[in-house]
């Protein structure tokens, strides 16, 4: 969560993000397609995450990277349009931060302090299980055969808050040596 940095719009533009699938041509298409429609329909800067560099696949970008840059975006965002016709992880996560912010902003309009909102709602230490047997062959396959892929921005959001084991056995003894 170091690497997240809410303060770094400069303009007072309004800002959006474009919530979609990235994974395939039409997908692709319809991204840039909305991104060129709403920047000359609107007067909201859109962040467009498949335009952003950190989201080129061709660079080998790690889970991290991705879910700083597009985890920012959405926190900078006044506006989130969002395609939920294809069930994207990464999108509805996306949903799910920027539900969490108008929340905080509901509990603040209530007259909750930051200090109650601290206190009522307690920061997550997050175990995510993903047990599939195919991780462990993966590498040895090229291509259209790779048996086995996980969306990354979900993978860096974990690990913001957690980490991801291999199998619930492994959070169990993790939560057993840590909550002794």
């Amino acid at each position: 969560m170091k690497k997240i940095n809410v303060k770094s719009t400069t303009t007072k533009q309004k800002q959006g993000y474009i919530a979609g699938g990235l994974f395939n041509e039409a997908d692709i298409s319809q991204r840039l397609k909305e991104g060129k429609l709403l920047r000359e329909n609107t007067n909201i800067d859109f962040y467009n995450p498949i335009e952003a560099p950190c989201n080129d696949k061709s660079k080998l970008p790690t889970d991290q990277d991705i879910f700083n840059m597009d985890a920012q975006k959405v926190l900078q965002s006044h506006t989130v349009i969002a395609d939920i016709s294809t069930r994207d992880e990464g999108v509805m996560a996306e949903l799910g931060i920027a539900w969490t912010c108008n929340f905080i902003h509901h509990l603040a309009e209530q007259g909750y302090t930051l200090e109650d909102i601290l206190k009522y709602i307690p920061k997550k230490q997050t175990y995510a299980n993903l047990p599939d047997i195919r991780k462990g062959s993966a590498h040895n396959y090229k291509g259209n055969y790779i048996p086995v892929g996980f969306n990354q921005f979900i993978i860096g959001m974990i690990r913001q808050m957690g980490d991801v084991y291999d199998g619930f056995n492994d959070i169990l003894k993790d939560l057993k040596k840590n909550n002794k």
